[in-house]
């Protein structure tokens, strides 16, 4: 009897775990609110209970659970998969077992339910995995979250149960505890035995678990059964490669063609396998970009056939005119015997040895994303790579216990390092980096490092070659942001400031926004930008505190330079004094001997009890609007709007896309779009000139003018300079 009873308080204690929008997952809300009204009108009572099940019934319907939870519950009524009395009888022994804690019964808390999912989570292993979905399933789990963004891509959270919740593809999946069928996705979709993998591998690698890879032993063996290939030459072996990759992309383009014939609305299962294909084949020629995208092409039209409310023909038209470009531009480069390396692409988290670095510690910040991650991002200057380099230590906001503004005092993983606080204007020896081609440093703790102050900022400050004009920044700057083809790399966005004078910082109650004008020496304005947050507030403290006369010739400004909507704006991250204390007119302006260090992290350090800070008046609260306070005056543009020419050709082109371009409204298609050619060549738009569409199918001639309307949004959205040299195919 005691067994019995423990079967149905694990279940009971999985179902508390559960709310209405997880319930609204395993089904829908239609069914939620049905059961529901079912409870209000019978009674659940027990027909059979066992150690391994438990048998309830609800009116003339008999409900059976067993280990797996309410996502394998059956019930005797003719529907198939999950039904209302599956669910009224769920909710009704989550609100027994509620009743139960109520009084006293249960001790179990909330933060120890979230404890032992995490470990659940944790303790699923490759093998176990790998059984669920199966060999090609768990290596196709283990590459997406290989090529996950985890700080961008992903969102891991939740109260009462965990919630991992993806982009792209708009999925998300709420675990409850118990095997992997009790992970329940809020999207029905084929084959999903291989997202539950990734969102376990995902949380398992945002939680520092070293993922493991995939048996290769299928792909030695059939190498080893290869009899010739221990006599190919390494030339025959490049010329088989560059074989392979014509034959691939010659396939892509005949697959992103029939995609748009058949019309994006009537894709079939075909088509998605076909995608999947071209993917395994890009990573094995070593097209990593390209296989990259069309896993995600794969995605979008497995979401399509499942008819999931995250699908969007409109996006999958871009992500398949992007392909498109990416193919067109390896053709190029291939008839030039080149392989540019931001075409060609490299794994995301591919790190290379790079021996021994020297750095210069610039300071470091805070940070919170969207997608729910936080993390502490320190910033370097190497002069053997001519570069800013960064290393990040992030975690989920769901992880208990890691503060990323404590972080920047506690010991860090880089042995011999101690806190990124003394890594803030200190040279720094590095031995065993890697380094990623994004300018990331790895954490490895196999990472030697060994740390001298700097006594001056004059010590190094002509190495970061600083900018003294500001129209050095602009054209560069958006030249190398303008091509839809352009990988980002944001570490090329920072950049050393070294203004003439420095203006009184504001600031802007209506936008919460601290705004600091610096003037170089054409006298040109830039403003630095630094929006209110608790992650912020210091540094904007500290800003508002400044006085123009307080700052020495030759103080530079370390900041992360981006797109305003009025143009280029700077988001500060630490000031660089010429010597080891700034120079001004008082001497008690002098910093006090604990802070003689020659940079400033405006996000952390703090002003001494001499400063001038204390004789300014309290500024007003940040999270509310001072009618008092005068707005920094901005000349704001208003939001972007596209030319009526490209707005009519990105809809005719979506619109057709949708439906297809059979071969009876084919040439009405090609002439409608040679028409609105036409047309964006009349207005001004001169790239549309140089395309050749004549004798081409309506579907590619779509592909390419789609590409180009996408082009010139983004040299719009980017710079108005660059508007008259559009990269076009």
């Amino acid at each position: 009897m005691s067994n019995q009873h423990n079967f149905r308080r694990e279940l009971s204690a999985q179902l508390a775990l559960f709310d209405d929008d997880a319930f609204a997952a395993l089904a829908n809300r239609g069914l939620l609110r049905r059961a529901k009204k079912d409870l209000e009108q019978q009674a659940v009572t027990t027909v059979e209970e066992s150690s391994t099940t438990l048998t309830l019934a609800l009116g003339q319907h008999r409900i059976r659970f067993d280990k797996r939870g309410p996502a394998g519950a059956q019930c005797s009524c003719a529907a198939v998969g999950m039904c209302q009395h599956i669910l009224a009888v769920a909710i009704s022994l989550q609100r027994l077992s509620q009743e139960d804690e109520q009084l006293g019964v249960g001790n179990t808390t909330k933060d120890d339910s979230l404890a032992l999912l995490h470990s659940e989570l944790l303790a699923f292993n490759g093998s176990s995995l790998m059984q669920y979905a199966g060999k090609a399933g768990y290596r196709w789990a283990f590459q997406f979250v290989l090529d996950l963004n985890m700080e961008e891509e992903v969102q891991i959270g939740g109260d009462r149960h965990i919630v991992i919740q993806f982009l792209h593809p708009g999925i998300s999946f709420r675990y409850m505890g118990g095997s992997l069928d009790n992970l329940i996705s809020d999207t029905t979709i084929k084959q999903i035995e291989k997202y539950k993998v990734v969102a376990v591998l995902t949380y398992q690698r945002a939680h520092g678990i070293e993922l493991i890879e995939p048996d290769t032993l299928s792909k030695e063996r059939t190498a080893s059964l290869d009899s010739g290939r221990d006599y190919v030459s390494a030339e025959s072996e490049m010329r088989g490669q560059q074989d392979s990759r014509m034959r691939l992309r010659n396939s892509v383009k005949q697959l992103l063609e029939e995609s748009i014939t058949l019309g994006l609305s009537h894709l079939s299962a075909g088509i998605h396998e076909r995608y999947v294909t071209l993917e395994v084949w890009a990573r094995a020629v070593k097209y990593h970009r390209l296989a990259l995208l069309l896993r995600r092409l794969a995605d979008y039209v497995d979401l399509l056939l499942e008819r999931a409310g995250s699908a969007d023909e409109h996006r999958l038209l871009d992500e398949l005119t992007l392909a498109y470009g990416l193919v067109s531009a390896l053709d190029d480069a291939a008839a030039r015997k080149l392989e540019p390396a931001h075409l060609v692409g490299t794994p995301r988290t591919q790190y290379k040895e790079v021996g021994t670095l020297e750095l210069f510690g610039l300071g470091a910040f805070a940070w919170r994303s969207a997608s729910g991650y936080q993390g502490l991002t320190m910033v370097f200057w190497s002069p053997k790579e001519h570069m800013f380099l960064s290393c990040t230590d992030a975690r989920p906001e769901s992880q208990h216990g890691f503060n990323p503004i404590a972080r920047y005092t506690s010991a860090f993983v880089w042995t011999g390092m101690g806190p990124p606080a003394q890594a803030t204007g200190s040279r720094i020896l590095l031995s065993g980096a890697q380094l990623s081609s994004a300018g990331r440093l790895s954490v490895a703790k196999s990472t030697r490092a060994t740390m001298q102050p700097v006594e001056s900022g004059a010590t190094f400050a002509p190495q970061l070659k600083p900018c003294k004009r500001w129209s050095e920044l602009s054209r560069p700057r958006h030249l190398s942001h303008c091509s839809l083809l352009t990988e980002p790399k944001p570490m090329q966005d920072w950049i050393v400031l070294s203004p003439a004078r420095y203006g009184v910082a504001k600031f802007d109650a209506s936008r919460q926004t601290l705004v600091w004008s610096l003037f170089d020496e054409e006298d040109q304005k830039l403003d630095v930008e630094l929006l209110f947050s608790e992650l912020t507030a210091h540094a904007i403290t500290r800003i508002e505190q400044f006085r123009p006369e307080q700052f020495s010739t030759g103080t530079m400004l370390v900041a992360c330079v981006r797109n305003g909507p009025s143009g280029l704006v700077a988001e500060p991250l630490s000031l660089i004094y010429p010597h080891t204390m700034p120079h001004t007119a008082a001497d008690t302006m002098a910093r006090t001997a604990p802070n003689k260090n020659p940079v400033d992290a405006l996000f952390f350090d703090s002003v001494s009890e001499h400063d001038f800070a204390s004789t300014l008046p309290n500024r007003p609260n940040r999270n509310r609007v001072d009618p008092t306070e005068t707005p920094v005056t901005r000349s704001l543009t208003q939001p972007l709007i596209l030319p009526q020419v490209l707005r009519e050709l990105r809809h005719y082109l979506q619109r057709q896309a949708e439906r297809g371009m059979i071969a009876d409204s084919s040439e009405q298609t090609v002439t409608q779009i040679l028409t609105l050619v036409e047309k964006a060549k009349l207005s001004g738009l001169t790239a549309f000139s140089h395309l050749s569409c004549y004798g081409q199918s309506a579907a590619l001639q779509s592909l390419k003018v789609n590409y180009l309307c996408l082009q010139y949004e983004r040299l719009l959205i980017t710079s108005n300079d660059c508007a008259n040299t559009p990269d076009s195919q």
